[in-house]
């Protein structure tokens, strides 16, 4: 199987999980009553996960942990769920994440307003060669139209949207850059979305490799933000991916993520982990864990030292529900913070050190 079509299964996989260690494993210390939002909520700090609308229906332990751990939760909103016929919005998951996110004080990110042609609905054709035949002021209207109905209907209870998911993937978003144009179409997105909701943080996120942040990648992705600024795009944030694969991981990873954070700054922008989760590679052994706790306290920490840095999440709850599992062969992949079984790992022990020492 070849590089390019595991990537594409790999991100197949996290799509299906997302639409509607062993338990013996030492612990260790803590309060077991102690949470992740309980010790971030004082420094006014984002913690969270995703909700994988497959599962936390059907996983009675699902919804239980997310409450009481999480003060944030990624919402998926694809145009393909939000917006399945034009004009009819579907707006139950939206609303049965609301009412949870309420009941438990919490509040949701809206993952995301624009990303590629297969998420995007599927009444827009984006699928034919001549991207459904539209042209710039019909799709234009449609953008407005879309982005202006769900961001009002998700109200203050979400405090962030996901604007533009991965702009600098070589597809450039399909069918949206290739009628409305690169960069226009991302401009144009974020206007809608500030007019929408003046209040909630409006945020540009992208990938940049599974070894660490590559630099690379990262100046391509500030001199894109920074001439999106400069045309008029009201970015508030920009967010970091990292879906980190262990044996691949440069022992560069934190300076690159230092560097990150300061090219955010001068850029103007708060920075903002929006999918992370360390695969540990084939190994299954305490000190594979070990490093992997190592990891996340290392990125919880650099993050909270920075005070343009204002939230983190996993990108998944357990380790049972890892799109690695399925798409890339990796069955034994436990890359989160709970292990199977909901237990704490190591992992979750270095997250919690890090925002028990703060701001």
């Amino acid at each position: 199987m070849t590089q390019v079509i595991k990537q594409i299964f790999s991100f197949l996989a996290m799509i299906l999980l997302l639409v509607p260690l062993a338990a013996s494993q030492k612990k260790d210390a803590g309060p077991e009553n102690e949470t992740l939002r309980h010790v971030a909520e004082p420094v006014g700090f984002w913690v969270g996960t995703t909700i994988q609308g497959r599962m936390w229906n059907h996983d009675p332990a699902y919804k239980p942990v997310m409450g009481r751990e999480f003060n944030a939760a990624v919402s998926i909103v694809f145009q393909g769920i939000t917006q399945p016929e034009r004009g009819r919005f579907n707006f139950d998951p939206m609303d049965e994440a609301m009412s949870f996110a309420k009941q438990h004080q919490m509040r949701l990110m809206g993952h995301c307003l624009v990303y590629r042609n297969m998420t995007s609905a599927p009444w827009l054709n984006f699928k034919n060669e001549d991207c459904g035949g539209w042209t710039a002021k019909e799709l234009d209207q449609i953008l407005k139209e879309h982005i202006q109905t769900v961001v009002r209907h998700g109200g203050d209870t979400y405090y962030s949207w996901e604007v533009v998911n991965e702009p600098t993937n070589p597809t450039h978003n399909g069918c949206w850059a290739r009628i409305l144009g690169d960069e226009q179409y991302i401009v144009k997105a974020f206007q809608y979305a500030r007019e929408a909701n003046p209040n909630a943080l409006l945020l540009l996120n992208d990938t940049f490799g599974h070894g660490g942040i590559d630099k690379e990648r990262a100046d391509a992705f500030f001199a894109l933000v920074n001439r999106l600024k400069a045309a008029g795009a009201p970015i508030d944030a920009v967010g970091t991916e990292m879906h980190w694969q262990m044996p691949d991981l440069r022992p560069s990873y934190l300076d690159e993520f230092k560097s990150f954070l300061e090219s955010a700054r001068k850029a103007g922008v708060k920075v903002h982990i929006t999918e992370m989760d360390v695969y540990q590679g084939p190994a299954d052994s305490p000190d594979v864990f070990a490093k992997q706790k190592e990891i996340y306290y290392n990125v919880v920490h650099t993050c909270l030292k920075d005070s343009n840095c204002i939230g983190f999440m996993t990108w998944g709850i357990a380790d049972r529900y890892s799109f690695l599992r399925g798409a890339d062969d990796l069955p034994n992949a436990k890359q989160v913070l709970f292990d199977d079984n909901y237990a704490k790992k190591p992992a979750y022990y270095g997250v919690l050190q890090a925002l028990k020492e703060g701001r």
